[in-house]
């Protein structure tokens, strides 16, 4: 995900995201870090929840959203067998586009994301179309830290760049999902075979889109873009820090090793049933050229846990 900012200026956006010694819960270099990231995301998310549907192209995709359709058949095929409802967990839920889909199912669905501004907007959809899920505002990390409920289904929609550690993440998950149930991700950013030319045509990217769909905050992405210039790198992260999306999402550059979750996945038990890298583009015509060019992938995973693990 990647969105605009609200009217507030830099400096405001900076001064709202914690700086590592004043967190002052633990001396654990990678949990603070985990908190700084995770407090930009509320911040990242109470800036942009009114507007995010409008403005991420796999929303509003068609062709997208009935591959999610479609992904989710095959998975309720695995639940054929069960005799009961589904359980389901969804982590980082948004605003919906994935819990409703399970909804309309009749899945038991339990959404847990530390934005309270999205967790209203999805809470407000849903119960537009009478449906009732759980939902938990809490970080994803903490959450799975603390609960020893299992799920039949644990899925993942555009979140793991959110996440510092989201290897721990997806290992918690992986042992949290019931024999025979199913891990599911989907809309990550895969590690770019050249990071140049991906940053390059991200870059171009991002700011044809908010030409297009964010008009309002083109100028100042561009200002914040040549603060980072000047910037010096922020003490506990390899990065310029100048507003909250630079930590929100954290990974949205760099990407997310897809190969290592599927390590993951398989010394829990696991087996894959579906791993696929898709080019993707914030415009029409930057998905166009990134069909030829696949210079940005994201990537999907569908696992399901063997049925003699405990």
């Amino acid at each position: 995900m990647n969105a605009a900012s609200g009217a507030r200026s830099n400096r405001d956006w900076a001064a709202e995201i914690p700086p590592a010694n004043d967190l002052g819960r633990t001396t654990n270099p990678v949990r603070t870090a985990e908190d700084r990231v995770i407090a930009a995301n509320v911040e990242f998310y109470r800036q942009i929840a009114d507007k995010y549907e409008s403005y991420e192209p796999y929303l509003f995709d068609k062709v997208l959203q009935q591959r999610l359709e479609n992904d989710l058949d095959k998975i309720g095929c695995y639940f054929d067998s069960l005799g009961r409802t589904p359980c389901c967990l969804e982590c980082g839920g948004g605003t919906g586009n994935l819990t409703l889909k399970m909804c309309a199912r009749g899945w038991n669905v339990t959404v847990v994301d530390i934005s309270e501004h999205m967790l209203n907007v999805l809470k407000e959809r849903a119960l537009r179309k009478g449906y009732s899920p759980n939902l938990v505002r809490s970080s994803i990390e903490r959450f799975l830290e603390s609960t020893n409920e299992t799920s039949d289904l644990i899925a993942f929609s555009s979140v793991l760049h959110h996440l510092y550690s989201y290897p721990s993440v997806v290992w918690n998950a992986a042992s949290q999902v019931r024999p025979g149930g199913v891990f599911y991700s989907n809309w990550d950013p895969a590690i770019p075979r050249n990071a140049f030319w991906a940053r390059a045509f991200d870059s171009i990217e991002i700011a044809a889109a908010k030409f297009l769909l964010d008009p309002r905050d083109f100028l100042p992405g561009i200002w914040r873009r040549t603060q980072k210039l000047i910037r010096k790198q922020d003490s506990l992260f390899p990065r310029p820090v100048v507003w909250a999306g630079d930590l929100a999402e954290y990974h949205a550059k760099t990407g997310v090793n897809d190969r290592q979750i599927i390590r993951l996945l398989e010394r829990n038990g696991f087996v894959t049933v579906e791993h696929t890298r898709f080019p993707v583009g914030r415009t029409k015509v930057g998905q166009i050229v990134n069909e030829r060019l696949r210079l940005n992938e994201h990537f999907k995973i569908i696992a399901q846990r063997s049925s003699n693990q405990i």
